[in-house]
């Protein structure tokens, strides 16, 4: 399977609400991320975020540690050394009890 950039004619990146499959270390930030039949290994640091209402909207970055668990994150991912590497936005859905990709684009996007 090819990668591929999911975003709009102008590049941007396109708000999603689609079931995510994470896997997360034993510290509980994201790991992995299978989605649409590849398996997406976080790259560099995850970000706790805030999750905008309006998804098409950029979230704001979560507050500093309050001892809560993130129910929203940013981070890049990529299938292997020689795939592109997107950005991706989860976000835990409490109604489904499931994390949900919200977002995916290009790096700098």
């Amino acid at each position: 399977m090819t990668a591929q950039t999911v975003g709009t004619s102008d590049g941007t990146p396109r708000p999603l609400d689609e079931p995510a499959s994470v896997r997360f270390t034993p510290a509980g930030t994201p790991l992995a991320l299978r989605w649409r039949g590849s398996i997406w290994q976080v790259v560099g640091e995850p970000v706790p975020w805030r999750a905008s209402a309006d998804r098409s909207v950029a979230a704001s970055p979560a507050p500093g540690a309050d001892g809560a668990t993130p129910r929203s994150w940013r981070f890049r991912a990529q299938t292997g050394p020689a795939s592109p590497v997107l950005d991706f936005a989860i976000g835990l859905d409490d109604r489904r009890g499931e994390w949900r990709l919200l977002r995916v684009g290009s790096v700098g996007s």
